[in-house]
C-alpha cells in the first residue's frame, strides 16, 4: 500500500505537483466553488430562517449563524492551503524568470562591450 502523504498528485490544469492537503484542498472547492452549493446553501438558509423551529429549538438562529461562521471560516482555510502552495510555485517561476533575465542582460552587456572594442 503506498503512503498518500508521499504520493505526488498533479493539479489537472496546470500540472502542478501538489502535497496531499493541497490535493484534498482543490477537491473539496470543486465541490463548493459551484452553483448547487450555492443554490443547496442558500435554500437551506431561507428554509432555517423561514420555520426556524423545524431544525430545532427557538435558539436555531443562533445554531444558524455559528453554522454559517464555522463554514466561512473552514472554507477560506481550505482555499488558503492551496492558494499558499500556488504563491509558493509562482515565487520560485518568477525568480527563475528573475535570473534568466539577469543572465540574458550580463550577456547584452558583454556583446556591447566586446562590440565596441571592435
Amino acid at each position: 500500500m503506498t503512503n498518500p502523504f508521499k504520493k505526488k498528485y498533479i493539479h489537472e490544469a496546470t500540472g502542478d505537483v501538489l502535497t496531499l492537503s493541497e490535493q484534498i484542498s482543490w477537491k473539496i472547492q470543486g465541490i463548493i466553488r459551484n452553483w448547487f452549493f450555492v443554490i443547496g446553501w442558500t435554500a437551506l438558509s431561507a428554509v432555517w430562517f423561514i420555520t426556524p423551529t423545524t431544525f430545532g429549538d427557538s435558539h436555531s438562529y443562533i445554531h444558524w449563524q455559528l453554522l454559517a461562521s464555522w463554514l466561512a471560516v473552514t472554507v477560506e482555510l481550505i482555499i488558503g492551503i492551496a492558494m499558499i502552495g500556488q504563491t509558493k510555485r509562482d515565487a520560485l517561476i518568477i525568480r527563475h524568470i528573475l535570473k534568466l533575465e539577469k543572465q540574458e542582460i550580463r550577456h547584452l552587456q558583454e556583446l556591447l562591450e566586446n562590440d565596441e572594442q571592435l
